[in-house]
Parts: C-alpha cells; sequence; structure tokens
C-alpha cells in the first residue's frame, strides 16, 4: 500500500465529508508531494493534510 492510498483511506475515516478534497493521486510515496498538492488547493486543507500524515507515521 502507498502513503498516499494509506493517506486517502485515513482522510476518507476522519472527515469524509472532505475526503474528495483532500484526495490525491494513489501512487504517490513522498509526504512532501502530497503535501505540496493539497496545501496548493488551500491552505486550510494543506493543515488537514499535515495532521493526517503526522497521524499516519506515529502509526508506523
Amino acid at each position: 500500500m502507498t502513503l498516499a492510498e494509506r493517506y486517502n483511506a485515513e482522510a476518507r475515516r476522519l472527515l469524509p465529508h472532505m475526503a474528495d478534497d483532500l484526495a490525491v493521486d494513489p501512487a504517490i510515496e513522498r509526504a512532501s508531494e502530497i503535501d505540496e498538492i493539497v496545501f496548493r488547493r488551500s491552505e486550510f486543507l494543506g493543515g488537514m493534510a499535515s495532521a493526517i500524515l503526522a497521524m499516519i507515521e506515529r502509526t508506523k
């Protein structure tokens, strides 16, 4: 499972009403790329993406 697949799944679980706004290409493997893509959409979403990525990293 790629990092983006884990990220998308966690975004859907935590924020189902915003999952489409937070979703990224499931092939992505770098947290910095996910953060950059979502941050370009909005700072608010970028902050959420950073928090979700931190949670994923913490559960490793």
